[in-house]
């Protein structure tokens, strides 16, 4: 992006009532993406530290650019493109316009967002590969979440994960808030469990997760 300013189509933001339902429809129709950022505020370094519209208000990219590139749109991820991240601490999951352009493989753009939750992810959603490496303020992880790859290292708030969960690798490094991993917990990749007190009580056995005796 090529300027500071934030454009936002009028209205006033939505009640928790209405941004659930907007949550459940983004889901639904599949426009949606998830973008890290801190707070609202974009850090890679060409956005200028743009910053978003309030939570329930659409934001509209002020360089809007439908071509297959980067910049000239806001920028996530979801389940047609996924496994970029950039530096943030907050995770937002934002509404989108329907029109949503692929880049590469592992990034979507669009004219227009609406952050609805922060720190926060629905359940249905699926990814190829997640990112979501330092987000501090990130607790817990939606039932249900399907996902090729998983990259939570630094996730210190994460306190817990879904029972359930399968991937195709796994790290929780520095996952310091992590006492246990779920029982069913699949892996056939990797598990990386470094600077955490799970360090050498798990191992991955035939594709499941299992305690080290």
């Amino acid at each position: 992006m090529s300027t500071t300013a934030t454009l936002t189509v009028p209205g006033k933001p939505m009640s928790a009532r209405k941004i659930r339902a907007a949550v459940r429809a983004a889901v639904r129709t599949g426009n949606w993406m998830v973008r890290i950022d801190d707070n609202g505020t974009s850090t890679a370094p060409e956005a200028q530290q743009f910053r978003w519209s309030p939570i329930g208000c659409w934001t509209v990219a002020p360089d809007w650019d439908p071509s297959p590139r980067c910049g000239g749109g806001l920028h996530g991820v979801n389940h047609r493109a996924s496994g970029f991240t950039q530096p943030g601490t907050t995770i937002s999951f934002c509404a989108t316009d329907p029109c949503q352009v692929v880049i590469g493989t592992n990034k979507i753009k669009t004219p227009r967002a609406m952050r609805l939750l922060v720190d926060e992810l629905p359940p249905g959603l699926s990814f190829g590969g997640l990112n979501l490496s330092y987000c501090t303020g990130l607790t817990e992880l939606p039932a249900g979440l399907s996902v090729g790859w998983l990259d939570l290292s630094y996730c210190t708030g994460l306190t817990e994960l879904p029972a359930g969960l399968s991937v195709g690798w796994l790290d929780l490094s520095y996952c310091t808030g992590l006492t246990e991993l779920p029982a069913g917990l699949s892996v056939s990749g990797g598990l990386y469990l470094r600077g955490t007190s799970l360090e050498g009580k798990y191992t991955v056995r035939d594709g499941k997760v299992v305690k080290v005796p």
